[in-house]
This record gives structure tokens, sequence and C-alpha cells, in this order.
């Protein structure tokens, strides 16, 4: 399956991203950006990657968001400008990516709370029987599933579940 992924970013675009969103990245989200600019996946145009959490036993995971101004729902400037504030209770919560149906994946580094998190902000696991969420909602935000406890980890993952041997492609 192809990945494809945006010219990479320099350090300094990474500081702007930072100072936009009022928050400070772990070195390895800052490699990533400066190794790709986000990234998508193709043919299929979505993995699935597990979570027990859940009635189905899986989630899918569309996109890493990347510094793309002109393309307001891919950028990650544009969505947790828009939407991360219904986080405000999470401490140095930001949105890195999503399923394809408006589910954000977020890095939270709140001590106690670190990691990489599925936010079902449509409410689509809302009325499954299992629902074992590990953040619950305030203000009807949506709940938070705990994925794993590192970009790096998360980013691994993400790459087994596309499946086979994934082929990256750059974007230009």
């Amino acid at each position: 399956m192809p990945i494809v992924y945006k010219p990479s970013l320099k350090s300094v675009d990474v500081d702007y991203i930072e100072a936009e969103i009022g928050r400070a990245f772990p070195i390895e989200y800052r490699e990533f950006l400066c190794k790709m600019n986000g990234f998508y996946l193709t043919a299929p145009d979505y993995a699935q990657i597990p979570l027990s959490a859940v009635d189905e036993g899986v989630i899918s995971f569309d996109r890493f968001f990347g510094l793309l101004p002109e393309e307001d729902c891919n950028d990650v400037i544009c969505f947790n400008k828009e939407f991360i504030e219904e986080l405000e209770f999470l401490d140095e919560a930001v949105a890195i990516g999503e399923d394809g149906g408006g589910n954000p994946y977020v890095m939270v580094g709140k001590r106690g709370e670190q990691g990489i998190y599925y936010w079902d902000r449509t409410h689509l696991h809302e009325s499954d029987l299992k629902n074992d969420f590990d953040i619950p909602e305030r203000n009807d935000c949506g709940n938070l599933f705990f994925v794993s406890g590192s970009f790096v980890e998360f980013y691994d993952l993400v790459v087994k579940c596309v499946g086979g041997v994934p082929i990256f492609v750059e974007d230009i």
C-alpha cells in the first residue's frame, strides 16, 4: 500500500507550528515532521488499527496531519485551532491525524495520561456495547481511547497495519 508524504519541513517550520498552536512537541514528533510533512494512505485509503476497547476491535487510520495551509482539513495548525479547545481539560493535547471520518488521533503530554489517543469526536462508538474508553468526555466532546504510549510506537503501529511492505512516495 502506498504511503504518500509531503516534502519535509525545516526545524523553523516546526517551531512555527508549535508557536501557532501553543504546544511544544516531543523530539520524535518533530523528527517525523522534518522527515515527512504528514502522510496519507492510498489504495486502500485507510488502515485498520487494533483497539480492543470498541465492539469491532479495530479503528481506522487515514492520515497524519502536516503543515498544509492550502488544505484546511489536513493542516495541523488549522485542525488544532478549530477543534482542540474541545479538549481544554487535557494539558498539552495536539491532534496529529485522523481516521478519515472526523475522529482525530491526539497526542497528550500530560503526566499520567501521556500517549496517543483515538478521540471519538463524532461519537461513532458511543452506542457500542464495548466502550472501554480511557478518558471520559466533557461537555459532549467525545471519549478518548488509549492507543499507544509514544508517537514512535504509534507510527510503527500504523506502518505495520498498512500490511505488506509499505511503499513511501513523496508528493511533490
